[in-house]
């Protein structure tokens, strides 16, 4: 350290990205053991857990009170207007992705086609 540089920080600083989201629009102890499995199955195969990710609940989608945006959110449930199933969405810096209840799911395979589709573009696989 010379005598004109009196601070010098050796520390390199990092930018944490924030854990992608998921929200669903019933509580999480209601959700039902294959309902969990197929979140699972979905997050595993982004190569996800969740342990990586934020489950949140909200009945309907509201990302206006949050004080912390994710960059990418997932959504489980009935949908505000505006939005469609299954397209990706861009608003304020949040990648968004909105499909139907992890219930109607179980037994739709076409809509979870479409959800992958989905995916793929909001997580670039």
């Amino acid at each position: 350290m010379t005598s004109a540089d009196p601070f010098i920080y050796t520390e390199e600083l990092y930018r944490l990205r924030t854990a992608p989201t998921v929200i669903i629009s019933k509580p999480w102890d209601a959700v039902t053991s294959a309902e969990l499995e197929l979140l699972n199955k979905i997050l595993s195969a982004l190569r996800l857990s969740l342990n990586q990710i934020k489950i949140r609940h909200q009945p309907t989608l509201d990302l206006g009170s949050w004080a912390e945006k994710p960059t990418h959110v997932l959504f489980f449930g009935p949908l505000p207007a505006g939005i469609t199933f299954y397209e990706l969405i861009q608003v304020q810096k949040v990648s968004l992705v909105a499909s139907e209840d992890l219930h109607t799911l179980l037994g739709n395979e076409a809509a979870r086609k479409k959800l992958w589709a989905a995916l793929k573009q909001l997580f670039s696989l």
